[in-house]
């Protein structure tokens, strides 16, 4: 729970975040009333009729201006309205309704507000150490839509990173901001300018804001500096204070916004945020990655002596399925063990059921968690009952039986096997899809029109991939690789030789047989149309002798 420090500062940070865009667009409305009404107006064309002049200076302004007034006006009412804010977990939403009851209804002067130690918490949870909505419960709300996916960012553990703040799971490059008190899609930075927080959804339009605002006030601070020096040079003319704060606010404004740009386009170039790019020569992502089936680990088998380990997690976490006849893994393959949470939430004196142990034929009793074991030993020793002599393991097949029972077929269906791999290099980038034109296009869109206007979103809004919430580069495929989850590239390189050898050879020797049986029978190929016909067929028809 927030403290009321954090929660005021928070506060402060977001109402700040909405003032300050309407003093920026009290200096673009300043620069404009300069720019057309003193210079171009009553300087050039009342004073000295330069209409060459004016007219240039007003296009431009005017089409930079539009340009620029349309990102700020998308930019600012996506940052307010629909910000990239994760949704909050039930036990956030729980706590800050009862913040804000208790700050209404309380009247002590200490600041302890009337809300009841606890309040919420369903009955049987209080001493468990599992509250709803809790990193250690595997009812928690939004963990299938990470396990859908095929591969996605997780601790350790096999879960996916959990904030405390938010009471949620977040989702990948996701990034709790202290400033406005909620974690981020695809947090890059948070700014005051535009009101809020940039991230997925936004962080394109920011790059179009900032590059129009630099050409904008580089064309300004170009204009100013012409006349502002054309003034102090003429003997009749003073110096227009305006033209010099209109010339300092541009070169102010326009190296800020200028090297924002170039920096965010960098970024995107390189699939990174600022958050990510803070940590990332030091950075070890860790994911989640769906084991393949049998046919196609089969295929993809690779030499067991180089195989790394690595650990495994099923999912869902609280199912106790038994392992699919699908998933294999082959004998000379080292063994990994399951991260099993099978009825981690069940009273300690009932006896729990068989779940797997790895990818074998082998059975235990259920985990607490990756740390602790639970065995129907203990639960009988913690009861007061007499420990057994010597337990009866019941066979595979029994086992599988019972527990189907429990089970519906779309509860079979649903379990998910995730390998948990820490990437290959130490600061590699998950993300980065191997061209900078690549990483660039999921940010600002495919097309030409898509980078200039701000339009449509970024592509790298759509999460609707079944391989990951965002797309993957060749630095993932050569992590699967690695421990044999797909052909690495020379592998798949001399299997491609070899069936291209096979397909030649093949149609060498269709061939061969087909011209040995048109060699055999002359007359079926004369007969035939559009046939060439041999040299000695030729000579045997013209020696021939001619029907009457």
């Amino acid at each position: 729970m927030q403290s009321k420090v954090e929660v005021n500062r928070v506060a402060i940070n977001l109402w700040t975040a909405r003032i300050i865009p309407i003093i920026l667009a009290g200096v673009v409305g300043y620069a404009t009333y300069v720019v057309v009404v003193l210079l171009c107006v009553n300087y050039l064309l009342i004073k000295h009729f330069d209409h060459a002049a004016a007219i240039p200076i007003l296009v431009i302004y005017f089409v930079l201006f539009l340009l620029m007034s349309i990102c700020f006006f998308r930019l600012v009412y996506i940052t307010v309205f629909e910000p990239p804010y994760v949704p909050l977990g039930p036990r956030a939403l729980q706590e800050r309704k009862q913040e804000r009851a208790g700050s209404k209804a309380s009247s002590d002067k200490s600041g302890i507000g009337g809300v009841e130690y606890n309040a919420g918490v369903p009955a049987g949870r209080e001493t468990s150490g599992v509250v709803a909505g809790s990193d250690n419960d595997p009812d928690s709300p939004g963990l299938e839509l990470f396990y859908t996916k095929d591969v996605f960012v997780c601790d350790m553990d096999g879960k996916p990173k959990w904030c405390p703040y938010c009471a949620n799971w977040k989702p990948d490059r996701a990034h709790h901001s202290s400033d406005c008190g909620r974690c981020i899609s695809k947090m890059d930075h948070f700014c005051p300018w535009v009101g809020g927080a940039i991230g997925e959804n936004n962080f394109k339009f920011f790059i179009q804001f900032t590059g129009y605002t630099a050409l904008y006030c580089i064309h300004v601070l170009v204009v100013m500096a012409i006349y502002v020096a054309k003034q102090k040079q003429a003997e009749d003319e003073t110096l227009n204070p305006h033209f010099a704060a209109v010339l300092g606010l541009s070169t102010f404004f326009g190296l800020f916004t200028f090297g924002m740009t170039v920096t965010s386009i960098d970024l995107a170039m390189d699939n990174y945020t600022q958050v990510e790019k803070l940590g990332a020569k030091r950075a070890v992502h860790v994911l989640a990655v769906l084991k393949p089936r049998r046919i196609e680990l089969i295929r993809a088998t690779i030499d067991p002596a180089v195989q790394p380990y690595y650990k495994e997690i099923t999912y869902p976490l609280d199912a106790g399925i038994p392992p699919n006849p699908d998933y294999y893994q082959p004998a000379d393959m080292p063994r990994t063990k399951i991260y099993s949470h099978a009825r981690q939430l069940e009273p300690i004196g009932k006896p729990p059921g068989p779940i797997s142990e790895d990818i074998g034929n082998r059975y235990e009793a259920p985990t607490r968690g990756p740390e602790s074991t639970f065995s129907n030993e203990d639960s009988l020793e913690a009861n007061g009952d007499p420990r057994p002599a010597e337990p009866t393991a019941p066979t595979a097949a029994q086992q599988n039986a019972c527990t189907k029972e429990r089970l519906t077929e779309r509860d079979l269906q649903a379990k998910r096997t995730f390998a948990i791999l820490p990437m290959l290099e130490v600061g590699e980038n998950p993300w980065d899809l191997g061209s900078r034109l690549l990483n660039f296009k999921t940010v600002m869109g495919t097309g030409l029109l898509d980078w200039f206007l701000p339009i449509r979103r970024s592509p790298c809004c759509d999460h609707e991939d079944a391989k990951g919430q965002y797309a993957m580069g060749p630095g993932v495929d050569l992590l699967k690789s690695s421990v044999g989850f797909i052909p690495s590239r020379e592998t798949e390189i001399s299997r491609r030789k070899r069936r291209r050898k096979r397909t030649h050879q093949r149609r060498a020797s269709e061939g061969t047989s087909d011209a040995g049986a048109e060699t055999r029978n002359p007359d079926v190929i004369s007969n035939q149309p559009n046939r060439s016909i041999p040299l000695q067929n030729i000579n045997n028809l013209s020696t021939s002798p001619q029907p009457t």
